[in-house]
C-alpha cells in the first residue's frame, strides 16, 4: 500500500520565513545567514524555503518590500498627522524616518543594503510621499521652485544619514537638522 502523503500545515510559510529571516538578520547581520539555516530556525525542511524564494537575494527582496511598505505607511501617517504647514509635515516625516530606522533595524538594514539598489514598488511609494510633500510645499510657496525630485533626494539623504549614523540628540537633533534644511546655513 502506498504511503499516504502528509499535507503541509505551517500556515503562511512565506510570512513566517520573512519573520525568521528578520530575527536572523538582527542576530547575525544580513550577510551571515543562509536559507538552510532559515529553514532550520523556522522548523521546516531545509528545502522548504526554496518553495517560496529562489535564493537568498529573493528572500531579501521580499523582506525589503515588506519593510518599505511599513516604512511608507509610517511616513504617510506622520505627514497626515502633522499640521498643514510644510515645516511641520517635513519634521514629522523626518522623526518617523529616524524612529523606523531605530525600531526596525533589521528591516532598515535590508532595505538599504540591496546591491542592485532596487527599492521596489513600496520603496518608490515611500520616496514618492516625500517628493509629493515637497511639491505641495512648492505649490504653497513654502519651498523654493526647482526639481522636486532633487529636493526630495537632498532631504532624504540628510535624514537617512542621521538614521545611519545614529547620532546622539534624538528628536531634538532631527528638529535642528530639519530647521537648518528649511532655512539654510546662513545666519
Amino acid at each position: 500500500m502506498p504511503k499516504k502523503r502528509r499535507s503541509y500545515h505551517h500556515g503562511n510559510l512565506r510570512a513566517s520565513l520573512i519573520d525568521v529571516g528578520l530575527r536572523l538578520i538582527e542576530e547575525k547581520g544580513v550577510r551571515a545567514f543562509t536559507l538552510r539555516e532559515l529553514g532550520d530556525r523556522a522548523g521546516v525542511s531545509r528545502m522548504a524555503a526554496y518553495r517560496h524564494f529562489k535564493n537568498k537575494a529573493d528572500l531579501l527582496g521580499a523582506i525589503s518590500e515588506a519593510g518599505f511598505t511599513q516604512f511608507a505607511d509610517a511616513l504617510e501617517a506622520a505627514r497626515n498627522g502633522a499640521s498643514d504647514s510644510f515645516a511641520a509635515r517635513l519634521a514629522a516625516m523626518a522623526q518617523a524616518y529616524v524612529r523606523f530606522a531605530t525600531e526596525h533595524a533589521a528591516y532598515f538594514e535590508v532595505m538599504f543594503s540591496r546591491v542592485d539598489g532596487a527599492a521596489g514598488e513600496a520603496g518608490e511609494r515611500a520616496f514618492g510621499i516625500l517628493e509629493e510633500t515637497i511639491r505641495q510645499g512648492q505649490e504653497s510657496g513654502e519651498v523654493r521652485a526647482g526639481d522636486s525630485v532633487m529636493l526630495a533626494r537632498m532631504a532624504w539623504a540628510q535624514v537617512h544619514g542621521i538614521s545611519m549614523l545614529r547620532l546622539e540628540g534624538g528628536a531634538s537633533f532631527v528638529e535642528f537638522c530639519s530647521e537648518i534644511l528649511l532655512t539654510g546655513l546662513r545666519g
